[in-house]
């Protein structure tokens, strides 16, 4: 997803402001998703991206194209990252989203809860 900033800093893509606010659209989610702190309300930000990037919901696939992307690409990358561990819940931030006991283990989100 590196290549999101490498295409907001480039000057020819500047001059496209359209896309631009499209991709910053998308690179937001992507930091919301990858969240690391204990703050309730962006953990439940991060859960959010995390589904808004995977669900290919109407509004994902028409900002992702107004970016100038694909969105099945966008999502398999996105997809990549969560099988790599990139995207992950650690227990903390599981037990502050769902009220559970509190323990350090990490919890992938392949896993089932």
């Amino acid at each position: 997803m590196k290549s999101f900033v490498k295409i907001l800093q480039t000057k020819t893509f500047i001059e496209n402001k359209e896309k631009r606010l499209f991709c910053s659209v998308i690179y937001q989610a992507i930091e919301d998703a990858d969240y690391k702190g204990l703050d309730k309300k962006y953990i439940k930000y991060k859960r959010e991206a995390i589904d808004w990037l995977l669900n290919m919901s109407d509004d994902f696939c028409l900002i992702v194209d107004l970016a100038g992307y694909n969105p099945e690409y966008i999502r398999d990358k996105i997809k990549n990252l969560i099988y790599v561990g990139k995207y992950q819940f650690t227990q903390e931030q599981f037990d502050i989203l769902y009220h559970t006991g509190i323990n350090k283990k990490i919890i992938k989100l392949n896993d089932k809860p």
